[in-house]
């Protein structure tokens, strides 16, 4: 029996937030950033694969709608990074973002800083998930720019959406950090198995 990709992709994606909560004693908001940084690394490559149709298709209409529709998915970016960081407020209302952020980085694991591994190896992650999802089967070949970034959109208006959630949950309820880890992992997890390819 073969095991699909999408599957230990879903997997991988789901272990690191949670060794970072239960092994590595990582915050809310470290592994809110682990995410971000995958969404990051996720914008990259969905502007390498327009890229690519753009190249495919040689039209010169399609590398003006690349740009609207970049222009868009980073302002829908920026919406939910904002969002995420209001909610750490009612989570977390001692939270000091630069200092978290340094940690982030610097944060030592078997005498490694994990910001020199951890960025590395989600860019390394995307890019041959890239090649591999990509590339190599020729998607681009049957792939319109607008349903690669709609995809792209929907997801990101889908974080939007959660985020809301949870900002509405927190000024209401305080719940353990561990509760907000957990729901993360699974309604990204039932997202990428309900919509990704």
């Amino acid at each position: 029996m073969r095991i699909q990709p999408k599957y230990v992709q879903l997997v991988g994606d789901a272990v690191i937030p949670l060794l970072g909560l239960f092994l590595w004693d990582w915050s809310l908001y470290f592994i809110l950033l682990f995410y971000f940084l995958d969404i990051l690394v996720n914008e990259l490559i969905v502007h390498l694969k327009s890229r690519r149709i753009v190249q495919f298709y040689e039209q010169k209409a399609s590398t003006k709608r690349w740009i609207l529709y970049g222009f868009l998915s980073a302002a829908v970016l920026t919406i939910a990074f904002l969002m995420i960081h209001f909610s750490m407020r009612f989570i977390t209302p001692e939270i000091n973002f630069s200092d978290e952020l340094v940690a982030f980085w610097n944060y030592e694991e078997m005498g490694i800083k994990q910001g020199y591994v951890l960025l590395p190896l989600v860019l390394l992650v995307g890019v041959q998930q890239y090649r591999m999802t990509f590339l190599m089967v020729g998607k681009y070949r049957n792939l319109s720019l607008s349903n690669l970034w709609k995809d792209h959109i929907q997801a990101l208006i889908f974080t939007l959406a959660f985020t809301g959630i949870v900002i509405g949950i927190s000024y209401f309820f305080q719940l353990s950090e561990m509760i907000y880890v957990l729901g993360i992992v699974a309604v990204s997890t039932v997202y990428k198995l309900r919509f990704s390819e």
